[in-house]
């Protein structure tokens, strides 16, 4: 049975000096491990600061190995040699996660361009958006750069067009100059990028390598100092968690979000120092939590074809029976299904995150080649993740 935790014994407990520190995109010791492609998009971004547009730069590589973290520390660095040198320069940054449309797109590039106007999230058709971010960047004359995180969200569900017109609006000679840095964490996103456009965006690409396990005990390293009281946090910890998340693909985020949770174990257990059995447990507890955020995450489409593969009876279903189902389910909820095409790549997603397991095999009843879809949830997970759908769809 467990004790009674309080706020006063939460606060009097030796563990954090400064719990920010272990999530801070950009730690005032710097990005570590990260001097090759800081070098690169210093010489990409450095003609800005010459009033000239630069080309339309790829940044891409596996989630939580620094990307966007050193292009908003760059960003921050070019805006104070802009000040320096009299440069009119605007940095704008916008996640695809949450805008995944040419027009929604714009409206958020808007909303910051002109932060003093207020542009409305739904009612504008993309004629409109594009008219007004015309306007918007011929009122005055700048340096732009625009920074598109997590690209691939778009690119996957509404096409490339805004990558296109971002390639081609420095050739119709408006007054601002604008800079164009796209990040992914698809390694395969030119897969969902036309010829024209990477013809354009295919020039400079700067990749981020996932970090080993001794980059990762590194960083870790710094930010033990830097967010925990001294002593709560040993060698053989840091490298335990280490080993884990470069196993995993090395990602720094799941890395520093294992040591919070270590150290949050250790709280409620009334223990003034992290140990090694606690690892396992926060990444026990971790796991659990993680598939139930990204499910959280999905657009209203994606839960209602991940609910439809829940209530599947069977436990391989097939990549072709899984479209008929979801269009089944859309009558459910009295949605317009989207295309076959989309759906394939909402699976080839839910692949790529963890979701499903998924794998092109043999189906002998057919004679022909299928993709056969599996679940990584345990029998709770499967349950909770039914519910929080059911719930928010």
């Amino acid at each position: 049975m467990s004790e009674e935790i309080s706020f006063e014994s939460v606060l009097k407990n030796p563990i954090y000096k400064n719990r920010e520190m272990i999530y801070a995109l950009n730690p005032p010791t710097g990005l570590l491990h990260r001097t090759e492609q800081k070098n690169e998009l210093v010489m990409e971004l450095a003609p800005i600061l010459m009033n000239s547009a630069v080309s339309c730069v790829f940044v891409y590589g596996n989630p939580g190995t620094g990307k966007t973290s050193l292009i908003m520390e760059l960003g921050e660095k070019l805006n104070g040699e802009a000040k320096k040198n009299e440069i009119n320069f605007n940095k704008i940054y916008v996640n695809c996660s949450e805008n995944r449309t040419e027009t929604t797109i714009l409206i958020d590039l808007l909303s910051q361009l002109n932060p003093n106007k207020e542009y409305p999230r739904l009612g504008w058709n993309r004629a409109k958006a594009i008219e007004e971010f015309t306007k918007e960047i011929n009122k005055k004359e700048e340096n732009i750069l625009i920074v598109l995180d997590e690209v691939d969200y778009a690119l996957k569900e509404s096409g490339d067009d805004i990558l296109y017109r971002l390639s081609r609006i420095n050739e119709q000679n408006h007054k601002s100059k604008v800079s164009t840095i796209i990040i992914s964490n698809n390694l395969k996103v030119a897969d969902y990028i036309k010829p024209r456009t990477q013809s354009a965006f295919g020039r400079v690409k700067v990749i981020f390598t996932p970090y080993n396990a001794e980059d990762l005990a590194d960083i870790l390293r710094d930010r033990v100092k830097l967010s925990l009281k001294p002593n709560v946090c040993s060698d053989a910890v840091i490298e335990k968690i280490a080993e884990i998340e470069a196993g995993r693909g090395g990602d720094a985020r799941r890395a520093l979000e294992l040591l919070d949770s270590c150290a949050k174990i250790t709280m409620a257990k009334g223990s003034s120092k992290i140990t090694l059995d606690v690892v396992g447990e926060a990444d026990a507890n971790l796991e659990n939590n993680s598939v139930l955020n990204t499910v959280a995450s999905l657009t209203k489409h994606q839960k209602i074809l991940y609910l439809t593969m829940l209530k599947n009876s069977k436990k391989v279903m097939i990549g072709g029976d899984v479209f008929k189902e979801y269009l089944e389910m859309c009558k459910q909820y009295n949605t317009e299904p989207l295309t076959e095409r989309m759906i394939r790549s909402f699976l080839v997603n839910f692949t790529e995150v963890g979701l499903i397991k998924s794998e092109v095999g043999w189906l002998q009843t057919a004679n022909k080649k299928i993709r056969k879809i599996t679940f990584n949830l345990d029998k709770a997970q499967f349950k909770k993740a039914e519910k929080l759908l059911r719930d928010t769809i």
